[in-house]
């Protein structure tokens, strides 16, 4: 089934929040500024159409995550020692501070070469950096991490997303289907291949309910991304 130009619109737009979310996540610690604004943003998520779908990860993700906020709201005290705890537990989780203490047990490093390969910098991290550049995109040197590390492999996929809104907001349809084609490629050849076992270790080795919920959302999204991305490209094509 075609969906509407309108229709089509809004889902680019929240697929590019979700995978924007989800890039911030897995960037770097949680700070009480963020906490406050995930707090304000309940209200906005309700009507993406990615949170109201039907993937019980995804609406389990964001129940927990918004129950796990509103104990937080307005209390100072319990906020300031959250992020505490949100830092031991993004170390643990991103940082390799859990699989280091735990002898092998736990995340080792939120990168594709890692998941694929058993080490840092493979062979993957020159075709991403490819990737990346032809949509002219470089990483910025106050982020240490390779290009494979999953928050930048997030955020890549929100870039298209939002490149791809821009398309067919002007009306450019085989531009759009150039992007959605990209999207699927980027997702068969690379998210798709591990970051599924990486939302399920969050989920596993997490000590928060928050990242948890983080995990949870991560695997559902995926599964939707992974099911639909192809029906876009059908859905670009048909525009021209």
């Amino acid at each position: 089934m075609l969906l509407s130009k309108n229709e089509l619109a809004k889902l680019l737009k929240d697929r590019e929040t979700i995978y924007s979310f989800l890039g911030r996540m897995c960037e770097k610690e949680i700070d009480e500024k963020l906490l406050d604004n995930l707090l304000a943003c309940k209200e906005i998520l309700k009507d993406n159409s990615i949170v109201n779908s039907d993937s019980t990860d995804v609406k389990n993700g964001f129940e927990e995550l918004h129950s796990y906020l509103a104990v937080l709201s307005g209390e100072r005290e319990k906020l300031s020692k959250a992020v505490l705890e949100l830092a031991v537990d993004y170390a643990d989780l991103f940082l390799g501070v859990g699989h280091f203490r735990n002898k092998g047990e736990g995340i080792p490093h939120p990168s594709e070469s890692t998941y694929l390969g058993g080490y840092l910098y493979g062979d993957v991290v020159e075709k991403i950096f490819e990737a990346y550049l032809e949509e002219g995109l470089v990483k910025s040197p106050d982020f240490n991490e390779p290009e494979d590390h999953i928050a930048l492999e997030l955020y890549f996929m929100a870039h298209l997303c939002r490149k791809a809104s821009t398309c067919l907001e002007s009306g450019t349809y085989q531009d759009l289907l150039k992007c959605l084609k990209t999207q699927k490629a980027f997702l068969d050849e690379h998210l798709l291949k591990w970051a599924p076992r990486l939302a399920e270790d969050i989920i596993r080795y997490a000590n928060t309910i928050f990242y948890r919920a983080v995990g949870k959302i991560m695997k559902g999204f995926l599964k939707i991304e992974g099911e639909n991305v192809g029906r876009l490209v059908e859905q670009a094509k048909s525009l021209l």
